[in-house]
């Protein structure tokens, strides 16, 4: 079981280099295919006051501006695939929103996996608006890597979320290929004794034998949150054994069926020193 195919959501030219880089790395050795996507608005409304009335050269120069950032961060993506040696394609998309999450849903459903770069917070970049979209109606897992665009080559050590849901269910599960090739995996359960889908005195012990079936030998750590909050007990964690990949399921908080991030899901996809999988 491996990875072949691979989306990589292109938002903005700044992505290019470090996803595509961390790509080339990780897929080394592996026969992988990338396709490149990033979308653009198909269409723009502006009116101009006081008459409300479409400003055509308005519009015009919003549809040149479109087409040169599409030709940009496609151009940069080609150039750097062929460095890399990978087989690729691009796939420039059109949607009424122009959001590059949105408009990858359909190549999303026929990759293995979809990688990401978290934004430059130093640098104010935004994470695109709808990028949960990738996550709860994508089907796929999601990698998403640091701002900076670091992935470890190869990946040694892994660090499990758990807390006995379906999410990480399916997190741990998309996340074998790479389970199977690290030196180390670690499934980490914070307070277990509060988890409604966990057996506290039997906390990760199933996952754990399951993983074994597959010849993954994995240890399995509870921790307290204390004063603080899963999020961090969980990144603490991930300093302390030094990991280079978090593998853990995104859900909305308390579950609700809403765009909302839980509070887990937010912290590691909006600041994680290492690479985070992440499945729905």
């Amino acid at each position: 079981m491996a990875y072949h195919t691979i989306l990589a959501v292109l938002s903005t030219e700044a992505d290019v280099g470090p996803v595509t880089g961390a790509i080339a790395d990780f897929a080394a050795g592996n026969e992988v295919h990338l396709i490149g996507c990033h979308g653009e608005p198909s269409q723009f409304v502006v009116l101009s006051a006081p008459i409300d009335v479409p400003d055509a050269a308005t519009i015009a120069a919003l549809y040149e501006q479109a087409d040169v950032r599409m030709r940009e961060v496609g151009d940069a993506f080609e150039k750097s695939c062929q460095k890399a040696g990978l087989s690729y394609e691009w796939r420039p998309v059109r949607s009424p929103g122009g959001d590059s999450a949105i408009s990858a849903l359909a190549s999303a459903r026929s990759a293995d996996l979809v990688v990401v770069r978290q934004p430059d917070r130093e640098r104010d970049e935004d994470m695109a608006s709808n990028i949960e979209a990738l996550l709860f109606e994508g089907g796929r897992p999601v990698l998403f890597l640091p701002s900076d665009g670091k992935l470890a080559s190869p990946i040694k050590r892994v660090l499990i979320a758990w807390d006995g849901s379906r999410e990480a269910a399916r997190a741990t599960h998309d996340a074998l290929p790479l389970l199977k090739a690290a030196e180390s995996v670690e499934i980490v359960v914070v307070d277990p004794h509060k988890l409604p889908d966990i057996d506290a005195p039997l906390a990760g012990t199933d996952i754990a034998s399951c993983l074994s079936r597959h010849d993954i030998h994995a240890n399995v750590t509870t921790v307290s949150k204390g004063s603080g909050s899963t999020a961090e007990a969980i990144a603490a964690q991930v300093k302390a054994s030094n990991a280079d990949l978090v593998v853990m399921g995104a859900y909305t908080h308390q579950r609700l069926r809403e765009w909302l991030f839980g509070g887990v899901t937010r912290a590691f996809l909006e600041k994680s020193p290492v690479a985070v999988l992440m499945s729905r």
